[in-house]
């Protein structure tokens, strides 16, 4: 399951967004048109919509009421610069659990979507080890230890694929988009997740394959 499935057509805003919502290690499909916004909400599940109304296509009111009448109740947030007072509540009355009028502060969009999104449980891989999303920390025989958001999103995606070997360049365009990071910076990263590990797991390197995470 994904996180969030961001519909907006403005790319310059669009960025500042993803780079602020990936930085929270939340995970995001983005579209630009309404109707790939319906196709991937169909083909995917996602724990929170982030809808722009004025969108090439069938625009995000009309989408959203589509999802509603099929059943659909994933929380909804329209972004929108439509900001006359019956647009506010036609978006409540069809189905939304927030709007926000452009322009924005995206301190305040990162607030709100933390406060939609589904409330979540740490992830045991051992009866001893556990991660959890909802304060990136990890719990390791009782004792709970928060990591730096990169850090944690990287020792999740470990997780979800241990015992498999995954390559450097792999990692960093699941995680980081192509070369936003560097291999080196992805080594640091990976320094620091072992030393808060302890003896909870460990994080292997097969030279010229990869690396793989093991609960210990």
């Amino acid at each position: 399951m994904r996180d969030i499935l961001f519909l907006e057509d403005d790319r310059l805003l669009a960025q500042s967004v993803l780079d602020v919502l990936k930085h929270a290690s939340y995970s995001i499909d983005w579209v630009e048109e309404g109707n790939e916004a319906a196709d991937a909400s169909y083909a995917n599940n996602y724990k929170l919509y982030l809808f722009d109304v004025n969108v090439p296509g069938i625009n995000g009111f009309e989408l959203l009421e589509q999802l509603r009448r099929s059943g659909d109740t994933t929380p909804a947030l329209f972004l929108t610069s439509r900001n006359q007072m019956e647009d506010l509540e036609h978006g409540f009355e069809i189905g939304a659990d927030d709007y926000i009028k452009k322009p924005f502060d995206l301190h305040e969009l990162l607030i709100r979507i933390k406060s939609k999104m589904p409330k979540t449980s740490p992830q045991y891989f051992a009866p001893h080890f556990a991660i959890d999303a909802s304060t990136s920390s990890i719990h390791c025989y009782g004792e709970v230890k928060k990591l730096p958001a990169k850090e944690f999103a990287l020792l999740a995606y470990l997780c979800q694929h241990q015992d498999c070997y995954l390559a450097p360049e792999d990692i960093i365009f699941a995680l980081y988009e192509e070369k936003s990071i560097s291999i080196a910076t992805l080594r640091t990263y990976i320094k620091n997740i072992k030393r808060h590990l302890g003896s909870c797991g460990v994080i292997e390197n097969l030279k010229g394959v990869g690396y793989r995470f093991k609960v210990l």
